[in-house]
């Protein structure tokens, strides 16, 4: 296999070579345009493919250099389907290839006797760009490359209007569904298809493929998203009538109360507005801005002010959003696909599509089984009777929507406290890893590393506090907020109130005392990434990390060997003061990172951390899978199987879950596993 690190310096110039490609596959690439009643970015790639009137308008392909052709409904099945589907010399390859492979699957074969492809013949442009920093919309990553080849920007428009039905004319049936479908249009479509094509076939060549291991994960992540996990849809169902019960009774009193000013809880500018103007002039109204507020005394608020501030906290609740997305991307077997996004994040690790898993409301209320079984009534007014916010409650129990199949159980577990123990590995803050390894041999809570690490903050005895310490929160806290590089707005993120400014800078200072390695690292690795672009073509090491530039992408190499690409990446500054900026895929969007401010120590420590991380989970999904436990669910450090009753153990899963891979043999890991008919935390 050829070295990426080689590969890279060519691949944003247009002559470039494309040695890495394997010349003896022959390549079919293709895309469909469809039309559809369903929305796709609203149930998504599965439960539109599955929708009975999804339907394809046209296919156009094209097989290694050969002319782009096109396929239209009534046309036979092209032969070079057939090949690629029965030859092993033969691959396919699409951009987001998850579409094409759903619409062949529940679309073109049942209705055309279409060739649907293994998994492991597939190749995606998309997790290509992906893995390498760059954007992963098709149009954005021909113009970061300067592809030769651009998307047609009218054609999309046009796809865009042929994709769906359109309003009815005035001499139509207001209730019949219509199409944009005469044969201009369609023709244009088409051609746009096949501009797609020439696209997607020009980024192939540009790319280096994903190594073996980032494909057989890519893989495993597309039959995760295949298999999708289980919702209950008759809870989901009862909590969203509490959910819509609950909203217009909070937006009536509220629109009372302002005497019009404000109609909707939702309306945060107008109710910034009007709160200011009565003397509670507030930048923020998220929940924890709220709850500060609603902390003070009587003398503090007005009654008026604070029946608002309650009819927004108790509105306010993000979580019950996500019941609606959960419904809509639920199928007719009540099980979500296609819900997460292969390197989503550019250190590798899954963002969530659609219903967003990963951040679930942690639940506040203290007894979850009560909560639970009066949201499972779906009667507004008796939870009501119970909880003064009913929406709040139903956010808490969002987590219960997911559960297993009938005849299964879900096992899960977790890696604990996975990033302040690999910070402190690849940091060698040796201490740290002691106090990790000592805990978890003894399991004393006098050993808890967060309490050691409260300990050294506060220069007492070692074993001084235990997890019922308060001071052992502070522990967590400093380790949270300052491991990368954090001062006092890293602190106020997760403790708004407590402490004063003087007291959490002196924590600061204390717990980089106690933490000299890690100091140490952070400007170490930033140093490395500046030299490392000064000198392109030199191998930086910093500890277990290496980077080197290549002009175009400076790579960081983990010790897992999987590489971290940032494109575009320059020094600026003067001599002195110098700093790495690079062009950053985050939020979908490819501009310079941190809005032109640059990298620094604590953000490329954080990518290494977040990248090792990243590497352990992805590790353990291929042997938690290999083993016979389908993964269902994973969210940021979890793993979540759906299993037969009866099948399995908790103690084996958290064996194939903390297996130490070659690359980490030192790092101590741990983690906690958990089995039960729904998803818990």
């Amino acid at each position: 296999m050829h070295d990426v690190v080689q590969i890279r310096s060519n691949v944003l110039h247009p002559a470039a070579a494309a040695p890495w490609q394997d010349t003896k596959l022959h390549v079919l690439h293709r895309d469909y345009e469809t039309r559809s009643h369903a929305i796709l970015k609203t149930v998504g790639t599965y439960k539109y493919a599955t929708d009975p009137s999804t339907e394809v308008l046209c296919c156009a392909y094209a097989v290694d250099d050969g002319p782009v052709q096109s396929w239209t409904p009534g046309d036979p099945v092209p032969a070079e389907f057939i090949e690629a589907a029965t030859n092993p010399n033969w691959i396919v390859c699409a951009h987001g290839a998850h579409f094409e492979d759903a619409i062949e699957r529940h679309v073109l074969r049942p209705r055309f006797s279409w060739p649907v492809f293994p998994i492991g013949k597939q190749r995606c442009t998309q997790a290509m760009c992906l893995a390498l920093g760059l954007p992963a919309r098709l149009s954005l990553a021909a113009i970061a490359l300067e592809l030769s080849n651009r998307k047609d920007a009218a054609g999309e428009r046009l796809m865009h209007q042929t994709s769906k039905p359109r309003r009815p004319r005035k001499d139509e049936n207001p209730d019949g569904i219509y199409w944009f479908e005469d044969q201009e249009r369609l023709d244009r479509l088409h051609a746009y298809c096949k501009q797609d094509v020439e696209v997607e076939r020009e980024l192939y060549r540009r790319l280096p493929t994903l190594s073996a291991s980032e494909q057989a994960l890519w893989e495993l992540s597309s039959r995760i998203n295949q298999r999708g996990f289980y919702v209950d849809r008759a809870f989901a169902e009862a909590a969203r009538k509490i959910a819509e019960a609950a909203a217009p009774e909070i937006d009536a009193e509220i629109a009372e109360i302002t005497a019009g000013d404000v109609t909707s809880i939702n309306q945060v500018a107008r109710l910034t507005v009007w709160l200011r103007d009565r003397g509670c002039a507030r930048q923020k109204l998220d929940r924890k801005s709220v709850e500060r507020e609603l902390a003070k005394g009587d003398d503090d608020l007005s009654p008026l002010i604070r029946r608002v501030l309650e009819l927004r906290l108790g509105g306010a609740q993000a979580a019950v959003k996500k019941i609606n997305a959960l419904l809509a991307r639920a199928g007719d077997d009540d099980r979500i696909r296609g819900n997460f996004r292969y390197h989503g994040t550019a250190t590798g690790r899954w963002t969530g599509e659609g219903y967003q898993a990963q951040n679930l409301k942690k639940p506040a209320v203290k007894d979850i089984d009560a909560a639970i079984a009066a949201v499972a009534t779906g009667d507004y007014t008796h939870v009501r009777r119970l909880y003064p916010r009913p929406l709040s409650v139903v956010g808490d129990c969002s987590r219960r929507m997911i559960c297993a199949a009938p005849g299964h159980v879900l096992i899960g577990a977790d890696f604990s406290s996975i990033e302040s123990r690999v910070l402190a590995w690849v940091a060698d803050e040796q201490w740290k890893l002691d106090a990790y390894r000592r805990y978890d041999a003894t399991c004393d809570a006098h050993d808890e590393p967060y309490c050691e690490t409260a300990c050294r903050i506060f220069r007492v005895p070692s074993g001084s506090y235990t997890k019922e310490s308060p001071e052992r929160n502070v522990g967590k806290t400093c380790d949270l907020a300052f491991g990368y590089m954090g001062g006092l707005g890293a602190w106020r993120k997760f403790e708004p109130d407590r402490f004063t400014d003087e007291e959490v800078k002196q924590f600061n200072r204390e717990w980089r005392a106690a933490h000299p390695a890690i100091k140490r690292f952070w400007y170490n690795v930033d140093r490395a990434a500046l030299t490392a672009v000064r000198e392109r073509g030199r191998v930086i090491r910093c500890g277990s990390v290496l980077f080197k530039s290549t002009g175009s992408f400076l790579l960081l190499k983990l010790p897992s060997g999987r590489k971290l690409s940032y494109p575009q990446p320059r020094a600026v500054g003067d001599e002195q003061r110098q700093h790495i900026v690079f062009t950053d895929n985050a939020a979908g969007q490819f501009k310079d990172c941190r809005n032109g401010d640059g990298a620094y120590g604590g953000l490329w420590t954080e990518n290494v951390v977040s990248g090792i991380a990243r590497d352990l989970l992805a590790e353990a999904m291929l042997r938690i899978e290999a083993a016979g436990y389908p993964i269902v669910l994973h969210v940021h450090d979890e793993i979540v199987a759906e299993v037969p009753i009866g099948f399995g153990s908790t103690d084996e899963f958290t064996r194939l879950m903390t297996r130490k891979p070659a690359w980490a043999l030192e790092l101590p890991i741990a983690a906690k596993a958990w089995t039960g008919g729904h998803y818990a935390k």
